[in-house]
């Protein structure tokens, strides 16, 4: 008997679910059409100078002789690539609807 109430009651849960789904969906399908436009726009080059970083090291020894030690790092200039297009959301123009009335009169 507990068994058979339990499936009874699950039963209904389940048709209750059903109704709500069913009633909850839209008749019609309606088109989404997003406020903005997409332009894709190519890429340009990036040229990257060349650079150059020096450090110079001072050192004094105990017998009063001074070493001057100067190291430079040098970073060749190089081109970046991107990706061929750079994609750009433009808003969209807001929808225009234009109405034209004729009158037409009988004399």
């Amino acid at each position: 008997m507990k068994t058979i109430s339990m499936k009874l009651v699950m039963a209904g849960i389940v048709g209750i679910a059903a109704v709500c789904l069913v009633g909850c969906s839209d008749t019609e399908p309606v088109a989404y059409n997003p406020p903005v436009r997409v332009v894709h726009e190519p890429t340009a080059l990036n040229a990257v100078p060349p650079t150059a970083n020096t450090t110079t090291t001072t050192t004094q020894f105990g017998n009063g002789t001074v070493e001057k030690q100067t190291t430079t790092q040098y970073n060749p200039g190089y081109t970046t690539i991107g990706p061929p297009y750079k994609t750009t959301v433009v808003p969209a123009a807001p929808v225009t609807r234009t109405t034209r009335t004729t009158t037409t009169t009988d004399e």
